[in-house]
């Protein structure tokens, strides 16, 4: 439960420091009409993708395939051990 609550602290507390709101507000618009990345693809991987057409506010994209990774399930009562074991593998 602390884990939890911690969790939900951190997430407040990178939030508000981060500059972003969490309503989701659209992407700011540069100089030539075009948008940027969120504030999150400078902490995280962004998807590569080529704009096909681009409309009034909207982009239609092409997106790069994605690679997804599988394990077997991880049958463990503690959470913490559960995701080191999931971590590993």
């Amino acid at each position: 439960m602390a884990a939890l609550d911690l969790f939900k602290l951190s997430f407040l507390v990178s939030a508000l420091f981060s500059g972003s709101d969490l309503a989701g507000s659209p992407p700011e618009k540069k100089a030539a009409g075009v948008r940027v990345f969120p504030p999150t693809c400078s902490r995280i991987e962004c998807p590569s993708y080529d704009v096909i057409n681009t409309g009034d506010g909207f982009e239609i994209r092409r997106y790069d395939s994605s690679m997804w990774v599988s394990t077997q399930p991880i049958e463990d009562v503690s959470l913490v051990k559960a995701g080191s074991i999931g971590f590993l593998q």
